[in-house]
């Protein structure tokens, strides 16, 4: 009875051996640790034990993505990591990063042999820039990672409000910013910053939830300086389209409002209004005198920000006055409020001579008889060497000098008057000669200096619209006009002039740069695009394409900007070739030999085309290859495989015995079933399918280490982050709804876990095998649908075993009751015919058993 009860749960049995057998692989139970690094700075990730076999240090999640190994002779690492083979002798197994980036962000595994030492996950550290700008000026913020990320400012004293997305090169922002944000990859650039847009403004990547860089930025009003003379005009600039006010303060004083623009409209008060005028943005204050110093703010009301400050001084007139002896000075004194006429000679003191209010003149004595008044112009007579000097003009009211004049009077000449008339006829010959020749020349030198101008303007301007062939004969034409007129009196003009149109040439030629590169990158992206599905011959145009432009911007400017561009356009590339080579490989799982070799061929090339990149596509197409060596044995008809099928099947279900019956039993049984698994590993250990039994073997011994009592630190993990995560959890609903068997929810499941894989496929960074996950859950649909399918086929299966087990029974029951009744041990043909009934069903378990191995290897691939 015991023993037909065995054979009746053989189905079961091979259930639960499938289950064991295709899990994921377990990993240690290791607290990952977190090391920060700076942007482009060493780190180094640590990892200290003694490891006598190999070392590898891989991605956690994906371990075919190999950083470095070592073993007792050597040590390997990829470009950008190190490790030192002395330190690993020493038991030091730390691995240096040598320059930290974005892309190297992940959580890296210590593993020797089959043992996880450590898990490290590199994060870098958030960059801080403070930004001092003013007013008007665009903010330039860096978005380089490749993951989306998100601009989120705060204000002081407000909450953090997201204005921009970046995912790619797509930019997406609120209303407010749309008009003020462009995107020129990786810089996106907010437009005419004002004092109300200070505050931070902080780049997080939002698919690690980092913060990668924080902007503090300040925005000063525009402070400028303005020095003028007695009655110029003052030019303020009221642009904001919000009112503004006019705000002004003298030295000593508190501020005053004096006027209010809104929108076009312009109101002073009473002492400004006839001085005042509005030409929009320009506002006009005319006359302005020294008692108008002083700061001039310009204030935004409705967001009460200082936009423009204007440090006003006036200064007063100053006139040199060169006069001959007895000849009349004239001061004018046209202010309206009184003043004071001030002398000065030299080594005396200030002397006030004269006053003057309204129309009314006072003056000392012995300035009495010489002075008179023509308002506004005071005449001082008959000056004399002895009257030379400074004489002020001072607005007593406001304490303000209002013109200044040096006087310098000649000394009584000596010389006959005709004698002097005739010197002076002759100077003035002289002189008018002179002045005439000098003249004819400057206007002479002033023609060719204005052509010459016209000349290097006409082709700078023809330049700006041009090549940089044409930028660079306009460059050098400037630069020839500047040294042909460096050491003479029109060098400052010149000098000036020249520098304006450089800078004019210099815009240009960045443009034209920027707009060159942006059409060699859309060509690549172009040929990229086309290799994606194209030939060989695509592929290595593409690739070219891009060598010739990270070489050719190798040591510009942009050479940051092209290198992160052809580093991703070349991952693009062969992320897309393997995916490619990873869907041929499972059209080919129906193990049809034409179809296996197609897909062989096209893994050769993946080598050729990719032999950069030998390590990474190396470990990928071994992985294929033994996918595809896999499925031959899975359905070749070569009488040996079959065979050696079968007899694997069969050391399996015995090996698994041997654990289960070591569950409460002694020492024995579990030292037993050790050396069974030994065994096994050993003999199969240069097949395809080695890995395979290696693993099984691993989590047998786990279990019999359960058993005997004994710590073990290993536990199986479902693969995949936060959202990889709740999509196996969909897969599960949708297995578990199809344990009714029914063909539509099995069908229904099948979809999901096709979605899972193709998911797993496009959010990695490298292509990885399909996950264990998978391959269980298929063996279980096919279980649900063997148990409970209406199918012709399962049917006839299922009654076939049905009938089979009723044959065994009967047979065993009739044996019994020929026992209990006659007393005496069954004849051997009774006991033949029972036999051959249970050979009959354990050859019908055994080709289920092999159906259903078919299946998962079919489905799932090789772990």
């Amino acid at each position: 009875m015991e023993k037909a009860m065995q054979f009746c749960s053989l189905h079961h049995c091979v259930l639960v051996f499938l289950i064991l057998t295709f899990t994921t692989a377990p990993v240690s139970a290791l607290e990952v640790c977190p090391t920060r690094a700076k942007l482009h700075h060493p780190v180094t990730l640590s990892c200290k034990h003694q490891c006598s076999g190999l070392l590898q240090w891989s991605l956690r999640d994906y371990r075919d993505v190999v950083q470095a190994r070592c073993d007792q002779t050597s040590c390997w690492s990829e470009k950008g990591f190190s490790i030192s083979h002395d330190q690993y002798l020493k038991g030091d197994l730390s691995l240096t990063i040598t320059a930290a980036d974005y892309s190297q962000r992940n959580v890296y595994a210590c593993e020797c042999e089959d043992s996880d030492f450590s898990y490290v996950r590199l994060v870098i550290e958030t960059v801080f820039s403070p930004v001092q700008m003013e007013s008007g000026e665009d903010l330039k913020l860096h978005v380089s990672v490749p993951e989306p990320v998100e601009v989120i400012y705060k204000s002081s004293g407000s909450a953090d409000e997201v204005i921009c997305r970046v995912t790619g090169r797509s930019l997406q922002c609120k209303d407010k910013y749309r008009d003020r944000t462009s995107l020129t990859y990786p810089e996106l650039t907010l437009r005419h910053m004002e004092p109300r847009d200070s505050g931070s403004y902080t780049i997080r990547d939002t698919k690690n939830e980092e913060d990668i860089q924080i902007y503090a930025v300040s925005v000063e009003a525009v402070f400028s300086q303005v020095q003028m003379k007695f009655g110029e005009d003052l030019k303020l600039h009221v642009s904001v389209p919000e009112p503004v006010e006019v705000i002004y303060k003298s030295s000593g004083s508190a501020d005053e409002v004096i006027c209010r623009v809104n929108n076009l409209s312009l109101q002073c008060k009473d002492k400004y209004r006839d001085r005042t005028s509005l030409t929009y943005p320009e506002l006009t204050l005319r006359h302005m005198e020294p008692r108008d110093s002083g700061r001039y703010t310009i204030r935004d009301t409705k967001n009460e920000e200082d936009i423009q400050i204007y440090a006003v001084s006036v200064e007063a007139v100053f006139s040199q006055v060169q006069m001959k002896f007895g000849e009349d000075l004239k001061l004018h004194v046209s202010v309206p409020e009184p003043v004071e006429v001030i002398y000065k000679s030299s080594g005396s003191a200030d002397e006030v001579i004269c006053r003057v209010n309204n129309l009314s003149l006072q003056c000392k004595d012995k300035y009495r008889d010489r002075t008179s008044l023509t308002y506004p112009e005071l005449t001082l007579r008959h000056m004399e060497p002895r009257d030379s000097g400074r004489y002020t003009i001072r607005d007593t009211k406001n304490e303000e000098d209002i013109q200044i004049y040096a006087v310098s009077v000649e000394d009584k000449p000596g010389f006959p008057v005709w004698g002097i008339v005739l010197i002076v006829l002759s100077l003035l010959c002289c002189a008018g000669l002179g002045i005439y020749l000098l003249l004819r020349y400057l206007l002479r030198e002033q023609a060719i200096l204005k052509r010459r101008l016209g000349q290097v303007d006409q082709l700078v301007q023809q330049a700006v619209g041009g090549t940089e062939e044409n930028i660079d004969e306009a460059e050098m034409s400037v630069d020839q006009l500047k040294q042909q007129y460096i050491n003479t009196e029109y060098s400052d003009k010149v000098k000036l002039f020249c520098n304006e149109k450089r800078k004019q040439l210099q815009q240009h030629r960045e443009r034209l740069r920027r707009e060159e590169l942006e059409r060699r990158q859309q060509h690549v992206e172009q040929l990229v695009q086309q290799a994606e599905e194209g030939t060989k011959e695509n592929i290595r145009e593409a690739k070219e394409s891009l060598d010739q432009l990270k070489q050719q911007y190798e040591n510009t400017e942009y050479s940051d900007k092209v290198s992160v561009f052809c580093r991703a356009k070349r991952k693009q590339l062969m992320n897309r070739r393997l995916l490619q080579v990873e869907q041929l490989v499972q059209q080919a799982e129906e193990g049809k030999e034409e179809n296996i070799r197609e897909v062989e061929q096209q893994i050769e090339r993946l080598e050729q085309q990719y032999s950069k990149y030998l390590v990474r596509v190396s470990s990928f197409c071994s992985a294929r290859r033994k996918h595809l060596n896999w499925y031959r044995v899975q359905h070749s008809n070569d009488e040996h495989l079959m065979t050696e099928r079968e007899e694997l099947n069969k050391r399996l279900l015995y090996v698994n015995q041997l654990v289960q019956q070591a569950e409460g039993g002694t020492q024995q049984n579990i030292r037993e079933a050790e050396k069974e698994l030994d065994q096994l590993e050993q003999q199969y250990k240069n097949k395809d399918y080695s890995e395979q039994i290696k693993f099984l073997c691993r989590v047998k011994r786990i279990e019999l280490k359960q058993y005997s009592g004994q710590p073990s630190n290993e536990q199986h993990l479902m693969c995949g982050d936060g959202e990889l995560q709740r999509q196996q959890e969909r897969v599960e609903q949708f297995v578990q709804q199809a344990k009714d068997g029914k063909i539509e929810t099995i069908r229904e499941a099948k979809v999901e876990i096709d979605h899972l894989e193709q998911m797993q496929y496009l959010n990695t960074k490298n292509v990885v095998p399909v996950t264990p996950f998978s391959m269980l859950k298929r063996a279980e649909l096919y279980w649900y649908r063997l148990l409970n399918s209406d199918e012709e086929q399962i049917m006839t299966e299922k009654i076939e075993m049905k009938k089979k087990l009723e044959k065994v029974m009967d047979g065993l029951q009739k044996l019994r009751g020929g026992a209990e009744r006659k007393q005496k041990i069954p004849t051997s043909t009774e006991v033949d015919e029972v036999q051959k009934h249970l050979i009959e069903f354990k050859k019908w378990c055994e080709k289920t058993e092999g159906q259903i191995n078919d299946l998962i290897e079919h489905r799932g691939g090789a772990v």
